[in-house]
């Protein structure tokens, strides 16, 4: 366990400090440039506030753990996404965005269905980040980091889950309809775990490529 943790420190040493990290303050700065944009006039502002509590959560965590652990800027990249898009659910709150007109037409659904694209974009986003924590903070091998990637992306929506329940009924019962965002569909929570899953295994199938690619790039060079 002390040589993993070695392994970690060594890789967080290896990273520039935020001050001389260009490339990551240039992803703050267009990410808050566009979090401010989408923060005017929200369709609700109450539920704008509730949906940006995981999004306030998300960052303060970030930046709590940065001396102890930064990840690499291609992460806080795929992060600024993910929240990005979060963002804009939360501006329409998950309400009929620009972006739903299309999703209509493609799958031919009268469903607003860009709350199921964020959940895929969790699992597609996020698992990444998730496995290179696992990778510097654990001594799995590769296979078993995929797989526990995937679930941890599974443990989160279900989380998530709860926590959508747990506001709707407990903190804000007169939006909690809105919040969920269940549209009527009875298996909605399940879908979106589903959606959240599915995009963790293409992620994790994407990883496996890359490195593969890497490493025989390496092997043969």
């Amino acid at each position: 366990m002390q040589a993993k943790q070695n392994t970690a420190r060594t890789m967080n040493a290896r990273r520039k400090p935020l001050k001389e990290n260009r490339v990551l303050q240039g992803i703050i700065l267009i990410w808050l440039v566009l979090w401010g944009w989408l923060a005017i006039s929200p369709y609700s502002r109450g539920d704008w506030i509730l949906e940006n509590l995981l999004i306030w959560a998300a960052l303060a965590g970030l930046v709590s753990t940065y001396r102890v652990f930064a990840f690499t800027n291609g992460t806080y990249g795929l992060l600024a996404v993910f929240l990005l898009l979060h963002s804009i659910g939360a501006h329409y709150s998950y309400n009929g965005t620009e972006i739903d007109r299309w999703l209509g037409v493609v799958f031919s659904s009268k469903r607003d269905n860009y709350d199921r694209l964020v959940h895929f974009s969790f699992g597609l986003l996020c698992a990444y980040p998730i496995r290179e924590g696992l990778q510097a903070w654990t001594r799995l091998g590769r296979g078993w980091l995929s797989t526990m990637t995937c679930v941890i992306v599974l443990a989160m929506g279900a989380f998530y889950e709860l926590i959508e329940m747990w506001v709707a009924l407990i903190v804000a019962p007169d939006i909690g309809t809105l919040f969920v965002g269940a549209q009527g569909d009875p298996w909605d929570a399940q879908h979106d775990m589903e959606l959240a899953l599915y995009g963790a295994i293409v992620a994790m199938c994407v990883t496996a490529l890359w490195k593969r690619k890497l490493w025989k790039i390496t092997l043969y060079r």
